[in-house]
């Protein structure tokens, strides 16, 4: 036999409740959670900035594991040796303020050039200190 409508629509309502509960709950602890202060160690700022600047978007692989950018997990071993007689620092600021100076092999040059205008100065060296931390 088919139940009628209002018994099926009752039990769609007492499975809902509960996880209608859960959902409800788990928004109120994310938006109490909110966005975390600046941090006051570089590193620690760094990645605070990497982040709001959303640059896994690129950097990271994405859904179908490919990125736009060239992986940044071990930047801070790398970067000194991409240029030759270049630090790792320097070159990680001159990333930030001329992308296109260098480009590493197999990526476009695809990286904003307004990086270093929006970040204050600390900001851009804690980035920085954040890259070197990828090793």
């Amino acid at each position: 036999t088919v139940a009628p409508r209002s018994a099926a629509l009752g039990s769609i309502g007492r499975m809902m409740g509960p996880l209608a509960r859960v959902c409800v709950a788990a928004a109120l602890v994310v938006g109490a959670c909110g966005a975390e202060p600046p941090a006051t160690d570089p590193v620690a700022r760094g990645r605070q900035v990497y982040r709001a600047l959303d640059c896994g978007s690129c950097h990271e692989p994405n859904f179908f594991g490919f990125r736009t950018g060239p992986p940044l997990e071990h930047v801070g071993t790398l970067a000194g040796t991409r240029r030759d007689g270049m630090a790792g620092p320097d070159y990680l600021r001159e990333s930030l303020e001329s992308p296109g100076a260098y480009l590493v092999p197999g990526y476009a040059d695809a990286m904003p050039r307004d990086l270093t205008r929006r970040l204050s100065p600390a900001d851009a060296d804690a980035l920085i200190a954040y890259l070197l931390s990828l090793r």
